[in-house]
């Protein structure tokens, strides 16, 4: 089934909150899905193919070195990728999670990157739409990319080049959430993009050949609205 990688995200969500009725059910469907492959990429084997499915996945050459995003887990709450929106300041802040395939080069602190976005409000779960299909210029002074500590916290870098996003769009046949006060009606979106930035932190990193096929759902970690 094509979304099994967001029923693995409300297995998370309800460890989280012990609501162990609702794990029972899930696993289920769960053990029901057959097996996603993700393609290697015919342009960069040692990347995953560029999607639009929501696969949860992703990565981008750092140096000419592959970078790979988190895999979605079923008992973690890491994310591959992170939305977090200030539409008081018509601002986005982009995380994607990751680290570097080679295990010899994983102590360095290319562990997330973030991207910064203005002159753009998202405020509800509709308005990730504003998205689909639109291409940031990241000029290095409004729009910027870099490095950070998880979560965004201390950010390095000020890094040029272009953020393409391609299909977002919500998943309008899975639902969550029951209407009760606290806990609205939802669905998850898709969101698909290509990244390439040069960024300098005091090193100079070139970051091509970026793409990323992730499913995000509103919640403390993934997608917020502040």
């Amino acid at each position: 089934m094509q979304h099994c990688s967001f029923i693995k995200h409300l297995i998370c969500e309800a460890f989280m909150k012990k609501r162990f009725l609702l794990i029972s059910c899930i696993i289920c469907v769960v053990l029901s899905c057959s097996k996603k492959t993700i393609k290697a990429g015919s342009d960069n084997p040692d990347l995953p193919a560029y999607s639009e499915n929501g696969l949860n996945t992703g990565g981008i050459l750092i140096n000419n070195q592959p970078w790979l995003m988190l895999p979605l887990g079923l008992f973690t709450t890491s994310r591959p990728l992170q939305l977090f929106s200030y539409p008081a300041g018509d601002s986005v802040v982009v995380l994607l999670n990751g680290d570097y395939k080679d295990a010899s080069l994983r102590n360095t602190n290319n562990k997330t990157i973030f991207i910064v976005l203005k002159n753009i409000k998202i405020s509800s779960d509709e308005d990730l739409a504003l998205l689909n299909n639109k291409t940031f210029t990241l000029d290095g002074v409004i729009n910027y990319s870099g490095f950070s500590e998880s979560y965004g916290y201390n950010k390095t870098g000020r890094g040029t080049g272009t953020l393409a996003f391609g299909k977002v769009s919500v998943i309008s046949n899975i639902t969550y959430g029951d209407g009760t006060p606290g806990n609205p009606i939802l669905h998850p979106y898709i969101i698909a993009g290509k990244l390439d930035v040069n960024v300098n932190t005091g090193t100079s990193y070139s970051l091509t050949a970026g793409r990323f096929d992730v499913t995000v759902v509103r919640s403390s970690n993934q997608f917020v609205v502040f």
